[in-house]
C-alpha cells in the first residue's frame, strides 16, 4: 500500500545538481515542460534544500502533467 505524499514532507534523495544525498522537502512549484513553452502550476515536486533544484516529480503529479500536455 502506497501512502500519499503531502507538502512539507521530507524525503531522503540524491540531488544530481549537488551530487550528494540530501533530505529534500516536498513543495508545490511551477514546472516548465521540456521542449515546449508550457508551464504547469502547483505541481508537487521534491526540491533540494541546498540548491533549490527540482530532484523529482511525485507520482501524484504525473496525471496533472499528462492532462496539460494533451492540450498542446
Amino acid at each position: 500500500m502506497q501512502t500519499t505524499q503531502n507538502v512539507g514532507d521530507y524525503i531522503s534523495n540524491t540531488c544530481r545538481h549537488c551530487n550528494r544525498i540530501v533530505s529534500s522537502r516536498l513543495v508545490r512549484k511551477s514546472v516548465a515542460l521540456a521542449r515546449t513553452r508550457l508551464v504547469v502550476r502547483d505541481v508537487l515536486v521534491d526540491e533540494c534544500p541546498d540548491c533549490g533544484h527540482m530532484i523529482s516529480l511525485m507520482p501524484e503529479s504525473i496525471e496533472q502533467l499528462r492532462e496539460v500536455s494533451a492540450w498542446k
